[in-house]
């Protein structure tokens, strides 16, 4: 039994001879024919990659859409935008009128104010005095012309009696005369220190907001004229908040886009948040050498308190339109435009999709802003247009269908 297992298991086994040739032969071919055979996998595999990219390509093309949407006043694009500071129209340093010692201030920094509202009062024991002395000076010439009145027409009837002689009438009138002139004097003597009197009470010139205050309970102050350190001191400084505007240089090279009264939008820097209605109030009629720039004022219409004076803000100039078209206008990119057909540039062709297809249409356009263009007529609300699209653009080839994937909202 076991010499039969022996005998079978030595008929399995490979003779050296045979052992030998399959080790220097068909391995080798075998290993040789599967390297061939990767090689080309690689390749077929790598062209039908290539081939599918390509053909993806061909068939999936992104093209930059936009959604019309109509907008309003505080959205239209602007014909240009620049930056200048805000200002008001009445500006006002506040100042005394007379000299003397500060003993009481009635105001803030940021306070708002009225016209004739007392801000300050200076001690007024002199001026007081001054005035009660001119007052009793007065009392004395008008009593003085009273006699001297009396007694000119007493000289009067005797001379017409032909008691009194001539001089003596002479006499009389030009008594009567310098009292009269002496009142007169008196009287401007009075009004003028009951002035400086009033005048230790300081008032606002204008109605608005205190910009700064200057000055301290105690402090010295001197009117015009006045000698020492503090003569001329300043209160403070009152702006109008009411008629505000927005001072920008404008380069010599754009001026020629803006015009009086053209409509503008106006955003503080202090509040992004914030649109302003404005208006070109005035183009200087000079401009300045060394900065190549002309100065453009803009009107401010309804300023409220989150203005700045001396603060910076936005200008957005915009297009001049009818009111109409100001409340309420289609703009679309003005790289949507086709190639004008003819001279007629009122009238232009922009591809409009429909159901993931382009379809040709005939638009009425207006003025050009900020790389956008009014549309008059030809649109509505919420339809898609191809915003711009490469030269070989072609709405109707098969490959021209755009994937909602693939759109892109132009900005």
């Amino acid at each position: 039994m076991n010499q039969e297992l022996k005998s079978q298991l030595q008929s399995l086994t490979i003779p050296n001879e045979r052992r030998q040739a399959t080790r220097s032969g068909r391995p080798r071919r075998n290993r040789l024919v599967g390297v061939v055979m990767l090689l080309l996998l690689v390749v077929v595999g790598g062209g039908a990659w290539w081939q599918s990219q390509q053909d993806h390509s061909a068939n999936s093309r992104t093209y930059e859409l936009y959604t019309v949407q109509a907008v309003g006043a505080d959205e239209l694009p602007a014909v240009l935008v620049a930056t200048g500071e805000i200002v008001s129209d009445h500006q006002v340093e506040v100042a005394t009128k007379v000299s003397g010692q500060i003993v009481d201030l009635k105001f803030e920094q940021g306070d708002t104010v009225q016209q004739g509202q007392v801000l300050a009062r200076i001690e007024n024991v002199l001026y007081k005095a001054r005035r009660d002395e001119a007052a009793a000076q007065l009392v004395k010439s008008k009593a003085n012309l009273a006699y001297q009145q009396f007694n000119f027409n007493r000289v009067s009837q005797l001379m017409h009696d032909t008691v009194a002689a001539e001089l003596e009438l002479a006499v009389a009138r030009r008594d009567l005369d310098e009292a009269q002139a002496q009142e007169l004097a008196d009287q401007a003597a009075l009004d003028f220190m009951q002035k400086m009197l009033t005048d230790c009470e300081v008032i606002a010139p204008i109605a608005g907001v205190i910009l700064e205050r200057n000055v301290e309970v105690g402090d010295f102050v001197a009117a015009e004229g006045g000698i020492g350190a503090n003569a001329n001191a300043q209160f403070g400084t009152i702006a109008d908040m009411t008629k505000l505007r927005v001072e920008v240089d404008i380069s010599e090279l754009d001026i020629n886009r803006l015009r009086a009264g053209l409509p503008c939008r106006v955003v503080p820097d202090a509040y992004k948040d914030r649109r302003y209605r404005g208006t070109v109030l005035w183009i200087d009629p000079a401009a300045n050498y060394a900065k190549a720039t002309v100065q453009v004022k803009v009107r401010i219409h309804e300023p409220d308190v989150y203005l700045r004076v001396e603060g910076a803000a936005r200008v957005s100039f915009l297009p001049d339109l009818a009111e109409a078209e100001m409340a309420r206008s289609i703009w679309i990119p003005v790289k949507a435009l086709l190639a004008a057909p003819s001279a007629d540039t009122d009238h232009r062709q922009i591809w409009v999709m429909q159901a993931g297809r382009g379809e040709k249409r005939e638009i009425e356009v207006g003025p050009v802003a900020g790389g956008w263009i009014l549309v008059r007529a030809g649109l509505a609300d919420n339809e898609v247009i191809v915003a711009s699209q490469p030269d070989d653009f072609n709405p109707h080839e098969n490959n021209s269908t755009i994937p909602t994937a693939q759109r892109i909202n132009a900005n």
